[in-house]
């Protein structure tokens, strides 16, 4: 589920009313008679049951339907989301856009003051001018102290280098200290800022999740944030560094989740024990930096050494699956996290006799944004005989692992598949290729490691590798090859 869910329906579904037998009639304006309904039954639903209907609507028009009746003035004030959109705002484009932009945000201000009770999330997309007259801040306080928003994303929508006439920055993200560490306040989003100072992040234990897209600034003032984070276990980092003669820091012992999207510095330092996806979009091309990371958790590390650097995912989903609470999987499979959209290559480690781990295979797979040019699986070994149906993490499982739903979109595309520590005597592992061959999943070739130190498992996984051959193939042009 989205952390800051938009609009899906108009006000229009509120006067939708269903017809009665009795209704009196009336005309359309092709003389056609109509039913007309004069008994208000949506009126007559529970508070709560409205709140639903009004969360499903935008900001603006939820906030209209309290001119309805007396028995809507006060709805709206209970959704739990509220969405402001200066850009999509009613602006006169003949009049100057600060004064008319500055008269939405005066409405901006309203709305939240009228607002009862605490916001599950709050997204604001504000003009430049907003971070330097004080509107930013009086919202951000609002949100936090007032309303107590677990989930806050602040979008700049003039992001690129602005100046006033006496030639300050419009862009710096003037906050008071601690702005960011209310309790209440896990999440947070903040997109084309630049900051000057980290001390709007003092003391934020509160924070979970982190997302920062283009925020400009010294790479200490960034290692001074991460820093003062501590509880943080997603970070996703895209940044422009007024100089990159420095070493960036992400030391973190909660962390699941980290992306970088910018990695143009000399020196990238990470140390998180229990970071289960990484993933990297962007590197400087011919530049020469260290790049040293302290996951042990994270299995695959070749790409360090890879000199096409394919945007790539590293997801341990074995480890992950045994979280309590799987945070960080449920923020990449979300609408927020727009992960996928410019990566090219996903590496998994996985133990398919564990639904869980299949399912949040899968959740990755259908997500995913376009073509993958490389998948690498590797099966989790578990050194133990288990009859199927049961779970590697102990027990028979009542939902039974549904071989044939894994790909049921048809939608996901793959270029080539690796699969290394392949057992050809485990039925799920052969049921899962299986599935890559016969519904053209896969676009070019499937490479499978058949070696074994033990004789008898080679000569099982090359009879394996066989019966795949043999299958039916979704598309006519795959190899399947070992290695």
């Amino acid at each position: 589920m989205s952390l800051f869910p938009l609009s899906v329906l108009g006000t229009s579904q509120l006067h939708h009313q269903p017809k009665s037998m009795n209704a009196p009639l009336s005309s359309d304006a092709r003389g056609k008679r109509i039913l007309i309904d004069s008994d208000d039954r949506i009126s007559k639903l529970p508070d709560d049951v409205l709140v639903k209907i009004l969360a499903t609507m935008s900001t603006e028009d939820a906030v209209k339907t309290g001119v309805l009746s007396t028995r809507w003035k006060n709805v709206w004030k209970h959704v739990p989301y509220l969405h402001f959109d200066m850009l999509n705002a009613p602006l006169n484009k003949r009049r100057p856009l600060a004064p008319l932009s500055n008269h939405v945000a005066k409405s901006i201000t309203k709305v939240i003051n009228n607002h009862n009770g605490h916001l599950m999330g709050c997204s604001i997309d504000h003009f430049a001018h907003h971070c330097q007259d004080g509107e930013l801040e009086t919202w951000v306080r609002l949100l936090t102290l007032q309303k107590h928003t677990k989930a806050l994303s602040l979008f700049n929508l003039i992001h690129l280098l602005h100046l006033h006439g006496n030639g300050k920055r419009s862009n710096v993200l003037q906050l008071s200290p601690n702005t960011f560490s209310h309790p209440s306040l896990s999440t947070l989003f903040l997109h084309g800022y630049d900051l000057e100072t980290p001390h709007a992040f003092n003391e934020c234990n509160n924070l979970k999740i982190l997302k920062l897209e283009r925020i400009f600034a010294e790479v200490d003032v960034f290692n001074t944030v991460i820093a003062s984070c501590p509880s943080l276990k997603v970070l996703v980092l895209n940044a422009m560094w007024y100089n990159n003669k420095a070493c960036l820091k992400i030391h973190n012992n909660n962390l699941k989740v980290l992306h970088l999207a910018s990695c143009n510095v000399d020196c990238i330092d990470v140390s998180a024990a229990l970071l289960d996806i990484f993933s990297v979009y962007y590197y400087m091309f011919g530049r020469k930096y260290n790049f040293v990371i302290n996951a042990p958790r994270i299995w695959f590390n070749s790409w360090t050494k890879d000199s096409r650097r394919v945007p790539f995912m590293n997801y341990n989903i074995t480890s992950h699956a045994q979280e309590k609470e799987n945070l960080g999987h449920e923020f990449v499979v979300s609408g927020d996290a727009n992960y996928f959209l410019r990566l090219k290559s996903l590496k998994v480690v996985i133990d398919v006799m564990n639904s869980r781990e299949v399912q949040m295979l899968r959740d990755i797979l259908v997500t995913w944004h376009g073509i993958m040019e490389e998948l690498d699986i590797l099966f989790k070994d578990n050194n133990v005989s288990k009859e199927e149906g049961e779970s590697s993490i102990g027990g028979t499982q009542e939902k039974k692992w549904e071989e044939t739903k894994l790909f049921p979109n048809a939608d996901f595309r793959v270029e080539v598949l690796w699969m290394a520590n392949f057992s050809g005597s485990n039925k799920k592992q052969f049921a899962l290729a299986s599935r890559f061959v016969t519904q053209g999943t896969v676009m070019k070739k499937i490479m499978i490691k058949t070696s074994s130190i033990v004789a008898k498992k080679k000569l099982e996984n090359e009879a394996a590798v066989a019966k795949l051959k043999e299958l039916p193939k979704g598309n006519e042009n795959l190899s399947i090859e070992c290695f």
